[in-house]
């Protein structure tokens, strides 16, 4: 498995799709009146990008609350790891940017719902990729 890959096309997804778009804008124009509870959140997420294959298409989303700031960390196999900064939680959407190789953003945006999440990573070229995971940790 190589996480990196993946992380880093997470990232570049959401700085493109932020660029593009908007930072809040997924496509749904929906009113959501559902707020995430922080349990809801807050865990271990092993993820799943399709249309890649190039060692970033799997890997682990660590997301934690602290002092009232969410943090998330991606899991890159054998390659580290990688910080998210400019973290967005509202409604039932998670949204954040990641640096690929330190210098390429990618924009995430994923909708959760129980224990699961799906979304899309925005490249900076405005390429997009689904994602899809599941919650490992904890089991409640």
């Amino acid at each position: 498995m190589r996480y990196i890959p993946i992380f880093l096309l997470l990232l570049l997804v959401f700085f493109t799709g932020t660029a593009q778009d908007g930072f809040g804008n997924t496509g749904n124009n929906k009113t959501n009146d559902k707020t995430l509870e922080l349990t809801e959140v807050v865990g271990v997420w092993s993820y799943r990008v399709t249309g890649i294959n190039n060692g970033y298409e799997e890997g682990l989303l660590i997301v934690d609350k602290m002092e009232g700031q969410y943090t998330v960390q991606v899991q890159l196999q054998n390659r580290g790891s990688l910080n998210a900064y400019d973290i967005l939680v509202e409604g039932e959407e998670m949204q954040f940017h990641v640096n690929l190789d330190g210098v390429e953003r990618v924009g995430v945006v994923l909708g959760i719902k129980g224990k699961e999440l799906e979304g899309q990573v925005i490249t900076e070229e405005g390429s997009r990729f689904s994602v899809r995971g599941t919650k490992q940790l904890p089991e409640n």
